[in-house]
């Protein structure tokens, strides 16, 4: 045996100096393909799995070392610094930080955009009870490197050392993708010092921004040099003034700031926007003085308290692009991300949508009895405080609205509650027995299915009623401490008050309410719709107020703390319940957020005190049906333009209304389940302005004559 020994040994030295050989005088020269043919060919049979393997791993050492970065799959980024300045340039775009004030610019293609400095207010902490303001550039200690993933480069920012401040923020810019995306995060290392609120990146330097698009309602075009003051959630008066009445704060998912998580920047034919990844604890700051600029940028809201994790947003740069381009872009992350969800699929799930399309919308209230406690109870004209109509009355009209031609219509029924509509949610059964019971409301419902008109039920659960038989305090939506005023809305705008750190308002019909904890609202519509099934009525469907308006209610009570994003789950369970259980699920408003559980919104929150523009038509319109009212021709015109459904009344109306409803519900028949592609303004005054779907159909409207054009002719 030791000869065979002593002939392997002596083979693999004689391989190994023609390998030292090879690699130092030829590998250089050598493909690798005829390299591998090289070390095969030395082996010999005693050691041909030892010495292949051997080869083998060197030669894939050397083959790694050798493949570049761009034939891996990472980005061709630089990071370089100099001079007191971090610069990551890629192939499209070049940032450049200030590590002394960190401020930030990008260059992309021919514009520059430049974010202000840091300043005195970048970030709000507390610390022992107290409240203070920092400057991000003012940390003692702050750390710039290099920050690779392998899929995005740029660099990392670690700052700490502010005084009175136990605290380390990590931040990271970078650029990602083949577009070169600016990637941002932020991470708080809390102690005893708790992040309550971060505003980063600093705003943009909006000075030569030609205008702003601000996705609240269902779009905002807000030029540089607006003549008036401008807030997204604020009310503003008629001489063009933020209302001092109206304390509401901007934050997310509430429909009149943030009906989608973007806002962008048009400058000449450029234009930027900023996409917010993690939008369940965030705002934007925003400043508009009459005559301008507008001021905007990301800002990251606690949770419960604490800087609970990373928050993250990315802007997104065009060479040649507007509004439009601006809109498709964040459709492409909905549909990537599973925000959207097509009606095509909803009607998969929910085959009774499919039946919404170019289908009018009918509302039938029954009782209106205003609690002497809310603060619009008319006490000079007793009338206006009730009305009744019964269920049998609202049968007849239902009869009659079929026999003036109405084939297809969407019911829906509000005020049946026990008391009237919005009083004692959530106890609000029985029916009102004046109304007709629970008899009553059968023949109604049963009427509706005889006549081949779907209906669904406007319910609420968020309304806390303190009149209601199961209110208890302990089940109320708490604040994170009783300072005033309170921040919930919509009592913010309305008028409020505070319970300890309870927030309460006393606006709509029910008087005084808490806001119910979101946690608890599935139990509730479970109680409530097992005694409508108990009683022979199975609604189609729901309209769950509010939901898609107002935001997510985040609760410090300590036996059930809910997060916004928690809020948000237990809303959501309501929508999922309802569309397994019931059928067809509508909301108002519709932030989008709620987009994939429901199937209908109303046109709710939907204006702009600036010039209106269909950002959340270009990206929702073909996910979800959007009903008009007919108060009067402009809003019918703007359902036209917008390929929506119209809200019919109960009444006989005039002809020309009659007329533009169905001309809109045919139109919706033929887009309903179409993108909209385009929009665009005809004149430079905003005047004119012409929608386009995927199917070819143009829509034009002329605001100075009220007339409009559907192409081709329906």
């Amino acid at each position: 045996m030791s000869e065979p020994r002593a002939v392997a040994t002596g083979s693999y030295a004689q391989l190994s100096k023609k390998l030292h050989f090879a690699s130092y005088c030829v590998i250089r020269s050598l493909p690798l393909a005829v390299l591998t043919r090289l070390a095969v060919t030395l082996t010999f049979n005693y050691t041909r799995t030892l010495c292949v393997s051997a080869v083998m791993l060197f030669i894939s050492s050397l083959a790694t070392a050798q493949v570049s970065r761009e034939q891996w799959g990472a980005p061709d980024i630089k990071v370089a610094h100099a001079n007191g300045k971090w610069i990551i340039a890629g192939k499209k775009n070049t940032v450049t930080i200030d590590e002394s004030d960190l401020a930030m610019k990008v260059q992309a293609g021919a514009a520059v955009w430049q974010m202000v400095p840091s300043s005195a207010n970048d970030l709000l902490i507390r610390s022992r009870g107290t409240d203070s303001s920092l400057r991000l550039a003012d940390a003692a200690r702050k750390t710039i490197t290099l920050y690779d993933t392998g899929f995005k480069t740029g660099v990392k920012i670690v700052l700490s050392g502010w005084r009175n401040a136990d605290l380390t923020l990590v931040l990271t810019a970078v650029l990602e993708g083949k577009d070169e995306d600016l990637v941002f995060d932020a991470v708080a290392q809390e102690s005893e010092a708790h992040v309550r609120q971060l505003d980063w990146p600093t705003a943009l330097d909006a000075h030569d921004v030609d205008y702003t698009l601000l996705s609240n309602g269902r779009g905002t075009l807000l030029p540089r040099n607006w003549p008036k003051e401008y807030s997204p959630i604020r009310s503003i008066t008629p001489e063009g003034k933020i209302a001092g009445t109206d304390h509401s704060l901007l934050q997310s998912h509430v429909i009149e700031s943030w009906s989608m998580s973007w806002w962008g920047f048009q400058k000449g034919k450029s234009a930027m926007m900023i996409i917010v990844e993690t939008p369940d604890d965030a705002a934007y700051q925003f400043k508009h003085p009459a005559g301008g600029p507008t001021v905007i940028g990301p800002r990251w809201l606690a949770q419960l308290g604490r800087f609970n994790y990373p928050r993250s947003g990315r802007m997104v740069f065009f060479a040649n692009g507007d509004y439009v381009d601006m809109a498709k872009r964040y459709r492409r992350y909905v549909m990537d991300t599973g925000l959207f969800v097509s009606l095509k699929e909803k009607i998969a799930r929910t085959p009774a949508v499919n039946d919404l399309l170019g289908t009018a919308q009918t509302r039938l209230s029954i009782l209106r009895n205003m609690s002497p406690d809310s603060d619009r109870y008319d006490t000079k004209d007793l009338s206006k405080n009730y009305s009744l109509t019964t269920f049998d009355e609202r049968a007849k009209q239902l009869r009659d609205l079929k026999s003036r031609g109405f084939d297809r219509v969407l019911v829906f029924i509000s005020g049946w509650p026990h008391l009237g509509y919005d009083r004692q949610h959530p106890d609000s059964l029985p029916p009102p027995e004046k109304a007709g019971g629970w008899e009553g409301f059968k023949r109604l419902v049963d009427t509706a299915r005889e006549l081949g008109y779907r209906y669904i039920l406007h319910d609420q659960y968020r309304d806390y009623y303190l009149d209601a038989p199961s209110y208890d305090p302990q089940f109320a939506v708490r604040e994170q401490d009783s300072k005033l005023p309170p921040q919930a809305f919509p009592g913010s705008r309305f008028g409020d008050s505070k319970d300890g750190d309870i927030p309460m308002m006393r606006h709509w019909d029910g008087g005084k309410q808490a806001y119910l904890n979101n946690r608890f609202w599935l139990g509730h519509l479970l109680k409530n719709y097992q005694l409508f099934f108990d009683h022979g009525i199975t609604p189609q469907g729901i309209y769950l107020d509010v939901i898609g308006y107002v935001p997510p209610d985040e609760d410090f009570n300590p036996e059930h703390p809910t997060t916004r994003t928690e809020a948000m789950a237990g809303r959501a369970a309501t929508m999922n319940w309802s569309r397994h259980n019931l059928g067809i699920v509508a909301t108002e408003a519709g932030a989008d957020w709620v987009i994939p559980y429901v199937d209908v919104i109303n046109q709710s929150g939907g204006g702009s005190k600036a010039v209106l523009v269909p950002l959340y038509n270009l990206v929702y319109h073909d996910a979800v049906i959007v009903s008009y009212g007919a108060r009067d021709q402009q809003t019918l015109l703007r359902g036209i333009l917008n390929g929506g459904v119209p809200e019919l009344p109960i009444t006989p109306t005039d002809e020309k209304t009659l007329s533009l409803m169905r001309q809109m519900m045919a139109l919706h028949k033929r887009v309903g389940l179409s993108e909209m592609i385009k929009h665009e303004f005809l004149d430079a005054n905003y005047r004119k302005e012409r929608t386009t779907f995927a199917d070819g159909t143009t829509v034009t409207v002329d605001w100075n004559t009220n007339g409009f054009e559907i192409t081709p002719a329906l």
